[in-house]
C-alpha cells in the first residue's frame, strides 16, 4: 500500500493433522486476506480463481482497441499540416463509417489533445478531424477544427 503496509491475499487451505503429519488441501472458493499480521478467512469464488488462474490472462499495458487507435492516428496525423503537430496527446479514433457499406472505404471522425498543455496550468485543447479514406482518392482531410480550452473532465475522457 502507499502507506508502506503490506497487505495479501492467498488461497485458503484445509488442514488435517494426522498423527504427526499434516495433511493440506486447497479450500475451493475461500482466500485468506492478511492486514497487519491479522488474517481472515473470506469466501470469493471470483477472487479464488484469479488468483490460482486470472492472473495469467490479463493484459499487460494498452488494449488492442486503444493501440487500433493510435495506429489509425498516427496513419492519418501524417495528413495534417505542421499548425497541428502538437495535437498527439491521448488520440482518439471517435467514429468510423463505411461509405455505402464498402469495408475499403471510410469516414473517419478522430481528436487528439494538445501536448503543450501536459506541461502547463492551461486547459487542453482538443483537434477534432473528420476525413474520408478511400482506395482511389487516398486520405482527405474534409474538416479540422480546435476546440479551446476544454474541462478537466473533458480531457480525463479524452485520456482514459
Amino acid at each position: 500500500m502507499k502507506s508502506g503496509e503490506v497487505e495479501t491475499i492467498e488461497p485458503a487451505y484445509n488442514c488435517i493433522s494426522k498423527k504427526q503429519a499434516k495433511e493440506c488441501t486447497v479450500a475451493d472458493g475461500e482466500v485468506i486476506y492478511t492486514k497487519n499480521q491479522m488474517k481472515v478467512r473470506l469466501k470469493s469464488l471470483e477472487l479464488f480463481d484469479w488468483i490460482l488462474v486470472g492472473w495469467k490472462f490479463e493484459s499487460v499495458g494498452p488494449s488492442k482497441e486503444e493501440l487500433l487507435e493510435e495506429t489509425l492516428y498516427a496513419r492519418y496525423f501524417s495528413y495534417l499540416d505542421k499548425t497541428y503537430s502538437d495535437f498527439i496527446m491521448c488520440p482518439r479514433i471517435d467514429k468510423i463509417e463505411r461509405i455505402s457499406g464498402d469495408i475499403r472505404r471510410h469516414i473517419i471522425n478522430a481528436s487528439a489533445l494538445n501536448y503543450s498543455a501536459h506541461h502547463d496550468e492551461d486547459p487542453y485543447d482538443r483537434v477534432h478531424i473528420m476525413l474520408t479514406d478511400t482506395p482511389e482518392n487516398g486520405v482527405k482531410i474534409n474538416n479540422v477544427r480546435i476546440e479551446k480550452g476544454i474541462s478537466d473532465e473533458e480531457s480525463r475522457i479524452q485520456c482514459k
